[in-house]
């Protein structure tokens, strides 16, 4: 599922192979603002615990998250059956298949990571082995991943949502046996993927400053229009692919503004990837990278009660989000870090409802 999401960039392995239909031809607009262009899930069945071997280290979903985008990127609208968990149908509202796939992403790691999936997840950085710090790789698309998010911020319990996550995290990675290598997203960035107009396996760089000033507008007038988004933790989980993930639904598990947010952007992109976020609203807050020394059943199995211990503390948590990202992500897994060159534009969600 996702982008980033079982499996979330759950995302990756099948975008090869899918074709996008090209992108639709803009109407003529008046003057259009001059806009530079900026370059730049883990659905895992459950795999053997990480082996001490370099070759077999686990690697995790990526932010991106995890929504069927037309042209031009949520953890998350689904265009292609393989980014279905196998037993949601392709009918099934994304508020109906929620809780089915928040257990199938719970239940993946129960023995232990992917080491396929790590592996994949440390190529994305350079790891100075040293001081086993990682450091992001840029896309070698300039401006070709650019996606919609909704922010973990805000005075109505956003920020709280955020601080209280940023906690989790710290307090897993505590759990973590030393020298596994981890890379912690910073509280700043956390957000939940909606759509994709250009993602890492598909990526769409606009043909110029035009192009991006419309795509810009675009989003501006469907986030407008779309309510602000009220949301509550369901879970804490670790996925199979080394990813935490903070797993949201709405409140009392009804249909979110942010499913109608997703299918109202695939019918304004319908030429964008086809490979989308769908039924995960999902936080990404830190990814294993490489899991070694080996951690045998017993060690793994303390990893996991920590994980319940901090799902625990923060499941619940309610807040009602009223910004929506535009990002167009220069390095990879980066999404929203403007210090890590992300262009990041702020639209406000319910602005034209008036």
């Amino acid at each position: 599922m996702p982008s980033d999401l079982l499996g979330v960039r759950v995302e990756e392995e099948r975008d090869a192979l899918l074709k996008s239909p090209p992108r639709r031809k803009l109407a003529p607009e008046p003057e259009a603002p001059s806009v530079p262009v900026s370059e730049g899930s883990p659905r895992g069945a459950r795999s053997a615990l990480v082996s001490s071997d370099d070759t077999r280290r686990t690697p995790s979903p990526s932010n991106a998250e995890v929504a069927p985008s037309p042209p031009p990127s949520g953890e998350e609208p689904r265009a292609s059956p393989d980014d279905r968990p196998p037993h949601v149908a392709a009918q099934t509202p994304d508020h109906v298949g929620r809780a089915g796939a928040y257990d199938e992403l719970e239940a993946s790691a129960s023995g232990g990571l992917d080491p396929a999936s790590l592996r994949d997840a440390a190529s994305k950085y350079s790891i100075d082995e040293q001081t086993l710090i990682p450091a992001p790789l840029p896309y070698d698309v300039p401006n070709g991943v650019r996606l919609l998010c909704t922010a973990i911020e805000g005075p109505d319990g956003g920020d709280d949502l955020r601080d209280a996550l940023a906690r989790a995290c710290e307090r897993f990675i505590d759990a973590l046996p030393t020298g596994w290598i981890v890379h912690r997203n910073p509280p700043r960035s956390y957000h939940s993927t909606v759509f994709h107009t250009g993602r890492p396996t598909d990526p769409r760089p606009p043909r110029d400053a035009y192009d991006l000033a419309f795509e810009v507008r675009e989003a501006t007038q469907l986030v407008g229009g779309t309510t602000p988004i009220p949301v509550e933790v369901d879970r804490v989980v670790v996925a199979s692919s080394g990813v935490l993930l903070a797993l949201l639904r709405h409140p009392g598990d009804g249909e979110s503004p942010i499913d109608g947010l997703r299918a109202r952007c695939r019918q304004r992109w319908p030429g964008a990837p086809q490979r989308q976020a769908t039924h995960v609203m999902h936080v990404s807050l830190c990814r294993v990278l490489r899991a070694t020394p080996q951690c045998d059943g017993a060690r793994w199995e303390e990893v996991l009660v920590r994980v319940r211990e901090v799902s625990a503390e923060v499941a619940g948590m309610r807040a009602r989000l009223g910004t929506v990202w535009h990002v167009q992500e220069k390095m990879q897994m980066t999404c929203g870090d403007e210090e890590a060159g992300c262009v990041v534009k702020r639209l406000r969600l319910g602005k034209d409802l008036k």
